[in-house]
């Protein structure tokens, strides 16, 4: 349909990239839907001083960008202006709106705040228009904006930032998969609360925690005590380092490692706790990832250089069948003699034990050895019955140990985590580059060594070996 406007519309086109300014005249315009190359142009128009049917307010020349949408509004597509809007004055060509603020919607529009806790601020501000554009939008929604996100981020432009990671509905601009844009039974406008709301996408969790023996006090109630829903530095969307955030919980745990004289690199270094812990659900108490031992040697399978330089070495015997495994180690334990966060022992062990071949005798310094074994071992020159270990009644851990300044340590005969030969005996034993032979050999009552520190010997419980000396 084609209409005429009097007076005559002047027209200016400044078109970008031509070199000058084209002015004509045109006495007739045809409504078409513009089209949006015309964004480059800018038009200058006498506005109308009669009464102009509905059909002609949009043109190239006239209000052009109320259709430049993907989604037009209802009212706008048949062109029925007068839905929301009322002339006021045809000689001044004024309009005034057909209702007042959110009344203009809600005519047609329903929003349902029916056992809503929390209200979006425009809802209760009654301003529609602050979030929707009533002309059309870039979908159904008729958003102001690109998207969802570039929408929502004019007033929360802190929940990205500059972080690292971003959760992928914020990425994606997706910021209803998790809050109602308008009103919610919930806080912060959030479509489920607590857990509920993480595993209507992470349903793999979900099956995972139903399938667990132990599940993590948090990722049964609440996802949002460690994960940030929005963006973060960290990795996993976890909000702070993981050290940090284990601790905030965790504090008897943070105390022990803060304090420790030695501290387990794990606990300190890489991805922390979540080096042997698994921080939402598993079969193992203290939600370990694997069985103690299984778990320490995924690291210690290996010689370790230590950040003072020191050698740790491997101690891949645990997991041999074929040894003869000390009795912690037997339990499947290492906790059982080491700290496995932190301590004031050497080797994080959790109490004090010597390491070195020769030491003088203080009572103190077996105390890891006899919070489990009987400390009269070291103490009773004579011990029937107290200890396989004796020529006829004599106790030959005392008259090795109980010595200053050269009493041997435990370690100079006991492989303290497996051995071939019974009762954790050595084959041999370090001493500085050397591998001292020991070479055991056990009978009924007794046995017999002959090491590298003295002359062959042997000792019976039944039949003591004499070694008095001879009479000249």
């Amino acid at each position: 349909m084609k209409y005429n406007l009097t007076p005559l519309i002047v027209l200016t086109i400044t078109v970008i990239g031509l070199a000058g300014i084209v002015t004509t005249l045109r006495a007739q315009a045809q409504v078409s839907q513009p089209d949006p190359a015309v964004e480059s142009v800018a038009v200058t128009v006498t506005a109308p001083t009669t009464e102009v049917e509905q059909q002609s307010c949009v043109t190239a020349d006239c209000h052009a960008n109320v259709k430049r949408h993907n989604v037009l509004h209802g009212p706008v597509n048949v062109n029925a202006c007068d839905a929301c809007h009322t002339l006021t004055d045809a000689k001044t060509h004024s309009y005034i709106p057909a209702r007042e603020k959110a009344d203009a919607c809600t005519f047609c529009h329903v929003i349902d705040t029916q056992g809503a806790t929390t209200l979006h601020e425009p809802v209760t501000e009654r301003d529609c228009t602050s979030c929707h554009d009533p002309h059309g939008g870039f979908d159904r929604g008729f958003l102001k904006g690109e998207s969802m996100s570039e929408l929502c981020a004019t007033c929360h432009q802190d929940v990205v930032d500059d972080k690292l990671f971003v959760h992928g509905p914020v990425a994606a601009g997706a910021c209803t998969m998790c809050h109602e844009p308008h009103a919610s039974k919930n806080p912060k406008l959030l479509v489920e609360t607590g857990r509920d709301l993480c595993i209507g996408c992470h349903s793999e969790m979900q099956q995972q925690l139903a399938d667990v023996s132990f599940v993590h006090e948090p990722a049964r109630k609440d996802c949002l005590a460690c994960h940030d829903p929005h963006a973060s530095d960290q990795p996993m969307m976890v909000k702070q380092p993981t050290v940090e955030l284990c601790t905030t919980c965790h504090e008897q745990v943070k105390e022990a490692v803060s304090q420790a004289t030695h501290k387990h690199s794990a606990v300190t270094q890489d991805r922390g706790c979540v080096n042997c812990h698994t921080p939402h659900g598993g079969d193992l108490a203290k939600l370990l990832k694997d069985t103690p031992i299984d778990l320490c040697l995924t690291c210690h399978d290996r010689s370790i250089t230590a950040e003072d330089g020191r050698i740790i070495n491997s101690v891949t015997e645990l997991a041999d069948p074929r040894l003869i495994k000390h009795g912690p180690i037997k339990d499947g334990s290492c906790g059982g003699c080491h700290n496995v966060h932190g301590s004031d022992s050497a080797k994080l062990l959790v109490r004090d034990y010597p390491e070195t071949f020769y030491e003088p005798f203080d009572l103190n310094s077996y105390d890891l050895c006899f919070s489990c074994h009987d400390q009269q071992l070291v103490l009773t020159p004579n011990a029937r019955g107290l200890t396989g270990f004796r020529n006829g009644n004599q106790n030959l851990h005392y008259l090795h140990v109980n010595k200053d300044p050269r009493g041997r340590t435990c370690r100079a005969c006991h492989n303290v985590h497996a051995s071939s030969l019974p009762l954790h005996l050595r084959e041999s034993v370090p001493y500085g580059k050397w591998e001292l032979p020991i070479n055991y050999r056990q009978t009924d009552a007794g046995g017999s060594c002959a090491p590298g520190c003295h002359k062959p010997k042997a000792y019976d419980r039944d039949k003591p070996v004499d070694y008095k000396p001879k009479s000249p």
